[in-house]
């Protein structure tokens, strides 16, 4: 299960509900970036494509060595999720109103992507689309917590909601 979004949309703690719910274990894509790449995201700089293929490579391997896994990573292009599509991956799209990422991010510490690298973010998705049926769209608002998130998933993905192991 791939948790795909800008940043602020709320991937890692949706994915540490998912995985108490599930009981697969969970992995941050951010991670998995080299420290040049954290540092220009720090900087309010944007990556290129060129900076994500070693990243995605990474991470590619990561999914194909667990089966059961939640995994969060940006996606944030159709290429990307392409890299990531290993056998039985299922992407689950936090669809965030602009305003409320930058008030998440606004309120984030400890964590290199702020609110300056929003834009870029914002610039280089690529909305799923019809031709990606392996995605699941929640539409997230301000009231929505990582519990009824995990809750909604599980249900639209038909993910038994006992522990699997």
């Amino acid at each position: 299960m791939i948790l795909m979004g800008v940043s602020g949309s709320g991937k890692t703690a949706l994915g540490h509900a998912l995985s108490a719910r599930t009981g697969w274990p969970f992995l941050d894509g951010d991670d998995f970036h080299t420290p040049a790449a954290k540092a220009k995201m720090a900087a309010g700089e944007g990556l290129t494509d060129a900076d994500r293929a070693p990243w995605l490579a990474r991470l590619r391997a990561e999914l194909l060595a667990l089966p059961r896994v939640i995994l969060a990573c940006s996606s944030l292009r159709h290429s990307y999720r392409d890299v990531l599509r290993v056998p039985g991956a299922q992407f689950v799209f936090l669809h965030v109103p602009a305003e409320l990422l930058a008030a998440r991010l606004r309120h984030r510490s400890g964590h290199y992507a702020h609110l300056d690298l929003l834009p870029s973010q914002l610039q280089t998705l690529e909305l799923p689309g019809p031709d990606e049926a392996d995605v699941l769209t929640l539409h997230v608002t301000s009231q929505d917590a990582p519990d009824d998130l995990a809750q909604r998933v599980l249900a639209g993905l038909e993910v038994d909601h006992a522990r699997q192991n």
